[in-house]
């Protein structure tokens, strides 16, 4: 019995620290003209001029994204980045100034986000 408890101490610290590792380590960056989406230590890049819409969403799709209140489903024109017309979702932590960045380099982006 010590031996089983010791064995499911062992792999709910692993599973623990596996959940705090992954969500811990998505965070966006912008660079030059790029969006770089890092989910669990591997980077995604993406051209901030070839987004067409952002928009806030709810779904619950399986994304780079530690909120499940605030994220924006980022739109490509230009199937060809994503291979498919399904959206990234994203959660920043400070919307705002981070459409705004985007906007910034991409000023044609259409905009629709609910409070």
């Amino acid at each position: 019995m010590k031996d089983s408890l010791w064995a499911a101490l062992a792999i709910s610290v692993f599973t623990v620290t596996f959940v705090l590792v992954t969500l811990f380590s998505i965070y966006y960056k912008i660079v030059d003209n790029e969006l770089w989406v890092y989910g669990f230590f591997r980077p995604s890049k993406f051209p901030i001029d070839k987004i067409s819409e952002i928009k806030s969403t709810k779904s619950m799709l399986s994304a780079p994204a530690t909120s499940f209140t605030h994220r924006l489903a980022i739109k490509f024109s230009d199937r060809k980045i994503l291979k498919s017309s399904m959206p990234v979702i994203i959660s920043p932590d400070r919307q705002k100034e981070f459409i705004d960045q985007l906007l910034s380099i991409n000023p044609n982006i259409k905009v629709e986000i609910k409070q």
